[in-house]
């Protein structure tokens, strides 16, 4: 078995048969979770290359190949083990390129794809040699059909569709039409740069920026049963299994032993295989979680962003670089930050770390991953200097998303924010505070107590935020109230977000009329999501609130402070009750999101001010 990096160009320009074996699936890759993706990173390439800049390959997984006989002299073969979606969709953005563009104009380069679309072997014997890739049975009609066909036009006329149809139903001719219309579209001259450099652009993105990994097998492997090990049985090929295979390969060149290795540094990854390889995320971000881990560990290591569909390609850079070490130290951060991102999603006996990882999670921001890896190597076993940190970051990020500031940012931000940890341990929630506290810029910034007290009363939040991280403060507020002398500190989960003043409120809540009633129904309108006027209840009790009125005159035992009354045991509507007892209207809105801010402020604490800016105040 033999591993190696290839380009396109290299893949392509030479006269080779990828064939599919009988045994494998159709084309199955989709628009969403694949097309899309392929096609927005050589987009990138290409606008990185007409920037002037030099881009970062592409990475577009691993290609199992296996060499069966064939007659001297004829075209080289190669059976495709794994990886016939990935060089089937190349085949296809490569016709579609070709179609996109001026066939008198643009000659030169349709004579270039036209070199890694085709073969012309003189000894070929059959017609399907031409092609670069033969799929197998059951997609090579349709395969064949884009492949010979002259332009879009003839590929809609061949489905029986018109020439304004952007789909005909099958995986593969929808495939090209996907690409044709988005290559067509990008390579409008767009005024900044030409139609002719944004063409060259996207063929270099391609044919050079582009890489697999290929890995041919010899007569002692056999293909069927590394075919099914890599997919029937569930363990497809991961940038991991790359990064593990290259170490214990470095690591025997350097004279180590890669069995014993493998058992003390990365056996727990495959041993623990319904962990790390369960998918998470969602559409296109879907992956397993040893992905993740990889991802946020490299990030941390490195010192750079690493996208997630660079893995192998970030690692590979990253061991060539001067502070990367020998394999076996590598190895060792891999099991050490590892053991640390599982202990991530375990009980944890800490509440407040507990609760920490379930706002994060509920925040869905996974950018801070990186620092969080080396905070919990670094504080190990230190939780009062370990809770203090979090509980900064966790108001840095809460406080923004009530003030809806941007998390652009935090990739860098949080991998800059890992290199406080590097002094003495002891100082390290004073270091955190302190960097967290510098930023001034729209995407840095740690909101103070005055902007975060006006986002906090004036902002929307019901519209503005997800459901799940409107519960997360609201639950925390519920947390914050329940006291020492409480039952239980304990919130439940997965109540619901309801209005107390309701979103229809005409029937059972009249505008007061001091002013004109324009003016009350705007103000009425900009207060009915805002923070001070929502609250939580079980699933059961909030439909029978629905738009009741606060109190109702003609029945008093069935508005809606009744009901919270004899019905919720929440601290949150415990004091509505209490504090409400006759009306509720807009300057209660008003004074309760202010009580509330009380609470919050303690539970996410202000940054600390500016150098000076103590003694000013005194």
């Amino acid at each position: 078995m033999q591993v190696g990096t290839l380009a396109v160009q290299h893949l392509f320009e030479k006269d080779v048969l990828y064939l599919v074996p009988l045994y494998q699936r159709p084309y199955v890759w989709n628009e969403e979770d694949q097309w899309q993706p392929l096609w927005e990173d050589f987009r990138r390439i290409a606008e990185t290359m007409l920037a002037g800049k030099q881009p970062r390959a592409h990475f577009l997984g691993a290609s199992v190949q296996d060499r069966p006989p064939v007659p001297p002299g004829h075209i080289e073969t190669r059976l495709l083990i794994d990886g016939q979606q990935r060089l089937t969709t190349l085949q296809l953005f490569l016709k579609a390129f070709d179609h996109a563009l001026d066939h008198e104009q643009d000659d030169r380069y349709r004579r270039a794809i036209e070199k890694l679309v085709r073969n012309n072997h003189p000894l070929s014997t059959q017609a399907y040699e031409s092609f670069k890739v033969w799929p197998t049975n059951a997609d090579r009609a349709d395969f064949e059909a884009i492949m010979d066909a002259a332009d879009r036009a003839a590929v809609q006329k061949h489905y029986g569709k018109t020439r304004d149809a952007s789909s005909v139903g099958r995986n593969i001719p929808d495939a090209y039409l996907y690409f044709q219309r988005a290559v067509a579209a990008w390579l409008i001259d767009d005024g900044a740069t030409t139609r002719d450099a944004r063409i060259a652009a996207l063929y270099s993105a391609v044919r050079d920026n582009a890489r697999l990994v290929v890995i041919d097998l010899d007569e002692k492997d056999d293909a069927q049963l590394i075919f099914e090990t890599l997919n029937a049985r569930g363990t497809p090929l991961l940038a991991a299994d790359l990064v593990k295979n290259s170490l214990l390969n470095e690591l025997q060149k350097e004279g180590g032993n890669p069995e014993l290795a493998y058992q003390k540094y990365w056996q727990h990854f495959d041993a623990d295989a319904p962990f790390w390889r369960t998918e998470t995320g969602r559409g296109h971000a879907r992956r397993a979680r040893i992905e993740t881990f990889l991802q946020h560990a490299l990030t941390l290591l490195s010192g750079e962003e690493v996208a997630t569909g660079h893995l192998y390609t970030a690692y590979r850079d990253y061991a060539k670089s001067p502070n990367a070490g020998p394999a076996v130290a590598r190895l060792e951060s891999f099991r050490r930050y590892g053991r640390i991102f599982k202990g991530f999603y375990s009980d944890h006996t800490n509440p407040r770390i507990a609760v920490f990882f379930d706002r994060l999670s509920t925040m869905d921001i996974g950018t801070v991953y990186p620092f969080l890896l080396k905070l919990f190597d670094v504080l190990e076993g230190q939780d009062e200097k370990l809770i203090a940190t979090l509980e900064y970051v966790e108001s840095f990020l809460v406080r923004r998303m009530v003030c809806r500031l941007s998390t652009r940012g935090y990739n860098r931000l949080f991998v800059d924010l890992a290199l406080c940890l590097d002094g003495d341990a002891t100082q390290v929630p004073d270091s955190v505070h302190v960097a967290l506290a510098r930023g001034t810029a729209e995407f840095d910034r740690w909101p103070d107590d005055t902007e975060f007290a006006k986002a906090w009363a004036e902002n929307p939040l019901y519209e503005n935020l997800t459901r799940p991280r409107l519960r997360l403060i609201l639950e925390a507020l519920e947390s914050a109230m329940r006291n020492k002398f409480s039952e239980s500190k304990e919130v439940p989960k997965n109540l619901t977000v309801e209005h107390v003043m309701p979103q229809t409120w005409e029937e059972h809540w009249p505008l007061p009329n001091k002013e004109s009633s324009l003016a009350e129904k705007t103000r009425r309108n900009a207060l009915i999501h805002v923070i001070g006027n929502l609250t939580l209840l079980n699933d059961k009790l909030n439909p029978v609130q629905s738009n009741k009125a606060w109190i109702d005159a003609s029945d008093p035992e069935s508005g809606k402070r009744q009901a919270l009354a004899r019905y919720s045991v929440l601290y949150l509507n415990k004091d509505l009750v209490n504090q409400y007892p006759s009306k509720w209207d807009e300057d209660d809105i008003i004074e309760r999101a202010g009580r509330l801010r009380g609470y919050a402020g303690e539970i996410w604490r202000a940054p600390p001010p500016p150098s000076g800016k103590d003694e000013e105040r005194a």
